[in-house]
């Protein structure tokens, strides 16, 4: 028999998936989320610890979810040090604590952060590391299953919000730069097998894969710097590599514009972040091309804002016109890192919540569910993605968004997300979310 996990997770293809009024899909949820909670409390000692601190048995409502919620800064509550020292050994321990498995007891031949993500890896058991701009990354233990289910769904998501079908016919272009994280290439792989002609080379912009080691090796180095505690040889080091990679990457921008300009007559995916998109369309513009002169199919896949860029205001109507993108065929998303689902947005401009992920509206210090009866609710974000497997899905985001659980104006079921969002970290109050604390107390002294 079908249990209520199987039966959200199976509606991950469906047409019907984000038009299912909230009040019928909430018993399912339940239960469904009451599967995984039974499983994951006895595998996740820091949810033990949440669930036993909240005193929460079982889950029978919303409200006894939010006192087992993960804030967002849980993945990153190992100690600096550890990982700066390359302790592998606690690391793996820490790893344990907020992850379904083990975080593995052989650590010979690991000598940096790549190593030891790549070892595991080797076991099946996955880490997709954010980049961290403080220098300590975010881990995100995942499982073979997590990563197939989140690669999907971004196929599927990009077919419902677009309309356009995998019928492998495009030319992929993959215009930033990548990260080698098993997760990001999975997903990338995944759309380009859907939706790339495999009869022509995919395209993708001429840089080096970026690892998480040097991304965070290359942060803690400039903070060295700031406060003065860099040897000589290291600042020279440091400007060499800033000075080699700016100059790569102009390099690979023109090589990208050349490429455009080169494949103007073919059915076109293209995916990038505006920061990216943006000098690459001002690029073809300048080399006299445009609208006129690109089929008027072309697709984009974008989303996470402009992650600091400033550009103009007109930004997204400027790439736009320069190739000839109709504002049906871009598939802009809401996610985050710590959940496994991308929520795609409507015509209408609101990120639409797909039915195993349960959306959470919570008041700033993330202690008190929001009343979602009367329309758009301001809060924090917080959401349970369900198809997570190798950790528990439930996480309080630094994100302020406003919630709607009505239908909304495409002409579909909730629940959706406006498209007003902001970092609680970027308002005058800064983020301060009750639970981290004793998170990160419990979690550093576990390991």
């Amino acid at each position: 028999m079908t249990t209520a996990l199987e039966e959200l997770l199976g509606r991950r293809d469906r047409d019907d998936r984000f038009d299912t009024p909230p009040g019928e899909l909430l018993a399912l949820q339940m239960e469904a989320a009451q599967e995984r909670f039974a499983a994951h409390v006895e595998q996740i000692p820091l949810l033990g610890n949440r669930a036993e601190a909240g005193g929460v048995t079982v889950i029978k409502s919303p409200e006894d979810l939010v006192p087992v919620l993960f804030a967002h800064n849980t993945y990153r509550s190992y100690g600096e040090s550890w990982l700066a020292d390359g302790d592998w050994e606690r690391m793996g321990r820490w790893l344990q604590t907020v992850s379904t498995y083990s975080g593995g007891d052989t650590f010979d031949g690991v000598d940096d952060l790549d190593g030891w993500v790549a070892g595991l890896e080797q076991s099946g058991r996955f880490v997709a590391c954010s980049s961290g701009t403080t220098g300590r990354p975010a881990m995100l233990g995942a499982t073979e299953a997590d990563i197939e289910f989140g690669s999907q769904a971004n196929v599927s998501a990009f077919t419902w919000a677009t309309g356009i079908a995998p019928a492998r016919d495009r030319r992929f272009f993959g215009l930033g730069p990548r990260t080698n994280v098993t997760r990001n290439e999975r997903i990338r792989q995944a759309l380009v097998d859907a939706f790339h002609d495999p009869g022509i080379d995919d395209y993708q912009l001429p840089l080096p894969m970026i690892t998480t080691g040097a991304i965070t090796a290359m942060i803690l180095l400039r903070r060295k710097i700031a406060d003065g505690t860099a040897r000589a040889s290291e600042v020279a080091e440091f400007e060499r590599l800033s000075a080699e990679r700016l100059h790569g990457v102009g390099e690979a921008m023109a090589d990208a514009i050349d490429e455009l300009i080169a494949s103007r007559e073919q059915k076109l995916f293209l995916s990038a972040m505006w920061a990216s998109l943006y000098p690459l369309a001002v690029g073809v513009r300048e080399r006299g091309f445009g609208a006129a002169d690109y089929r008027s199919d072309t697709s984009l896949l974008t989303g996470g804002g402009l992650k600091g860029a400033t550009l103009p205001p007109d930004y997204r109507e400027f790439v736009h016109e320069t190739f000839a993108i109709d504002p049906s065929r871009e598939f802009n998303l809401y996610s985050m890192q710590e959940i496994n689902t991308p929520f795609p947005r409507c015509p209408a401009g609101r990120y639409h919540v797909a039915p195993w992920v349960i959306a959470l509206p919570l008041d700033e210090p993330g202690e008190r569910l929001l009343d979602t009866s009367h329309g758009d609710v301001e809060g924090r974000a917080a959401f349970v993605d369900l198809s997570l497997d190798g950790r528990w899905g439930g996480i309080i985001s630094g994100d302020k968004v406003t919630t709607d659980f009505g239908a909304c104006r495409c002409g579909r079921q909730g629940p959706t997300i406006g498209p007003d969002i902001v970092r609680y970290a970027d308002l005058e109050s800064g983020d301060k979310i009750t639970c981290a604390g004793t998170i990160d107390a419990y979690v550093t002294g576990a390991a």
